[in-house]
């Protein structure tokens, strides 16, 4: 009887089962409590659920995604920060965040008090809104916020990610008037150096670095001669010197092993043709380890106070 209430559910492409999508079901609150009670389903959200075996097939940060879709099909709900960046498909300086981040309108009911869902209050205007029935900041607008809720690191990466996808434009971010707002003071920093050229996540948040602590400058994609005489990209050269840096990110080689087996075969190939450089994994990326190794090759000043870039 349960399997057939399960079978009878609409099921969005995402997998998400929406309360106001089961008009079809007299019932429909009552099945999907049931559902719920005897472990088929999931409730992520006020109305929004998902079936508990695709629930434990995603990673930490499909699951994040499509809490925040959830989240924002609650009415009187604007989506906000890292919850908003995941609606549009933006890197993220950490893969899967601690909560979810919300505006509420008028007509939105009263959140209650929760470590993973903050309920931003800052002045929001009509403009700075988008999407009809799921509600969410606009690009700019979430790019604003993510650097004025989580820091430099976050609003960079994600503007990196918005510019190579064409959302937003140099241009744009440059006229989205900051005046008065708090928590911006690298806002032009950020806008002038923020770029669509780095290819991953990874690559964003070590640029991310450069920037704001300062001590270096990395120049993305840039073209180098091999030893067999092709020409090969590589993610960065530091500027005003023949250092080259290469980051091995997650995500970067694909989603399966097949297609992650064949891009790492090609790029044992290309290392063998490569001059020197450094390489560099997700986690030295993360605890500044890159950052302070390139310091040390560099013959700069090692710092041990290095500033929070993100939090």
């Amino acid at each position: 009887m349960e399997e057939q209430g399960l079978h009878r559910c609409v099921r969005r492409e995402d997998g998400l089962i929406l309360r106001k999508e089961q008009k079809h079901l007299p019932d429909a609150s009552n099945v999907l409590r049931t559902l719920v009670r005897r472990g088929h389903l999931v409730k992520l959200s006020r109305g929004a659920y998902l079936e508990a075996s695709t629930l434990r097939e995603l990673r930490p940060w499909e699951r994040y995604d499509l809490e925040a879709k959830a989240l924002g099909e609650s009415t009187g709900r604007i989506l906000a920060g890292y919850s908003a960046a995941a609606v549009w498909k933006l890197w993220r300086y950490e893969p899967t965040p601690a909560g979810h981040a919300v505006y509420r309108n008028g007509g939105g009911r009263k959140l209650a008090a929760s470590p993973q869902l903050r309920q931003v209050h800052y002045t929001l205007t009509a403009r700075d809104v988008t999407g009809r029935h799921l509600k969410a900041t606009t690009v700019e607008r979430t790019l604003v916020d993510l650097t004025r809720l989580h820091g430099f690191g976050a609003g960079f990466v994600a503007a990196c990610s918005a510019l190579r996808q064409g959302l937003v434009t140099r241009e744009s971010l440059s006229a989205y008037d900051v005046r008065g707002k708090e928590g911006l003071a690298h806002w032009p920093r950020l806008v002038g150096k923020a770029t669509g050229q780095v290819q991953s996540a990874l690559e964003a948040v070590f640029l991310a670095q450069s920037v704001f602590f300062g001590d270096f400058t990395l120049v993305p994609q840039v073209s180098v001669r091999g030893r067999n005489g092709r020409r090969y990209d590589v993610d960065f050269r530091v500027e005003g010197t023949e250092r080259y840096v290469e980051l091995d990110g997650r995500g970067k080689y694909g989603a399966s092993a097949s297609e992650q087996e064949f891009t790492l075969k090609k790029e044992k190939e290309r290392a063998d043709n490569l001059p020197p450089l450094e390489r560099f994994g997700w986690s030295e990326v993360m605890n500044m380890q890159a950052y302070r190794r390139m310091l040390h090759l560099l013959g700069l000043v090692h710092r041990w106070d290095l500033p929070r870039i993100h939090w």
